[in-house]
């Protein structure tokens, strides 16, 4: 890291007045968010204050670095740190309902040369101190060689799962019944159609349907899955690092999201939040311990 960025960051973090101190105190702190970029006619959303370093790791990009416009010069700190991620302050807390975009340029894991984007805001309820970033997946056409490599490839996951000596394979599947399910929040609503786990990997499919033809569309910018649920807070072992993989079908939606879980939790809340103020909340996600 350049020390004049070390001095800039360092100072940015410093500088707060007592007003800002207290207002900090009241946010929430949230590690592990998913930001969903790569989508058309929006950005992942970052939530930033004056206060807290946030670190912004990237899924698909190697070595990131900012290309800050005019705009954020003066206003918001930027710099590297490590491989994969950046550290983002405010110098000072935006305006209420103000956005500024911050394009990232890096190189995937094939070399190629990528850009996202993300749009930087302030809330008065809750921070980013920590946030992953990744494009949402979609599937490709399937083929009867695409079937059979699929298969292939859970085949030789689940022979990994008989561990030496085991009796049964580190494998469980849950179907939650249809109840549950969010309630309709300006006609959509999410549900867990599968929670599969496999050696540590969970993945939990949602369906994001809409209940009227007209409905707004759903976009979904950020994802968050807590260990230990809503209603059992002695539980809560805090949030996990997300990956998306999804699909639409007419107005429904399927969100596959895959995260590392640790031994001995039972229980999962996931939080789906679009571009706008629909906030779809799936508690009591019942998993194997």
């Amino acid at each position: 890291m350049h020390p004049r960025s070390c001095i800039l960051l360092l100072w940015a973090v410093t500088l707060s007045t007592t007003a800002t101190r207290a207002h900090a105190a009241e946010r929430e702190s949230r590690r592990g968010t998913l930001l969903v970029a790569g989508q058309q006619e929006t950005s992942p959303l970052l939530y930033v204050a004056t206060g807290t370093v946030t670190r912004v790791r990237f899924v698909d990009l190697q070595e990131p670095h900012a290309l800050p416009g005019p705009e954020l010069q003066g206003r918001v700190e930027v710099a590297p740190l490590g491989e994969d991620s950046l550290v983002v302050s405010p110098v000072r807390n935006l305006a209420q309902g103000e956005r500024l975009l911050l394009p990232v340029t890096g190189r995937t894991k094939a070399g190629e040369s990528l850009t996202l984007t993300l749009a930087l805001v302030t809330r008065e309820d809750a921070v980013d101190a920590e946030a992953w970033v990744s494009q949402a997946r979609m599937p490709l056409p399937r083929s009867d060689a695409a079937d059979a490599n699929e298969a292939g490839a859970v085949a030789r996951k689940l022979l990994a799962s008989h561990g030496p000596g085991a009796i049964r394979p580190k494998l469980a599947l849950e179907l939650p019944d249809r109840e549950r399910a969010t309630p309709y929040v300006q006609g959509t609503r999410a549900s867990a159609s599968s929670i599969l786990q496999v050696d540590g990997l969970l993945f939990v499919t949602v369906l994001i349907e809409a209940d009227w033809p007209n409905a707004p569309p759903w976009r979904l910018i950020r994802a968050r899955l807590e260990t230990g649920c809503h209603q059992e807070p002695s539980t809560r072992a805090g949030s996990r690092p997300l990956h998306i993989t999804s699909s639409v079908s007419g107005q429904d939606q399927f969100h596959t999201l895959t995260a590392s879980l640790p031994e001995g939790v039972g229980c999962l809340s996931l939080i789906l939040e679009e571009d706008g103020s629909r906030t779809l909340r799936l508690d009591g996600l019942r998993v194997s311990p």
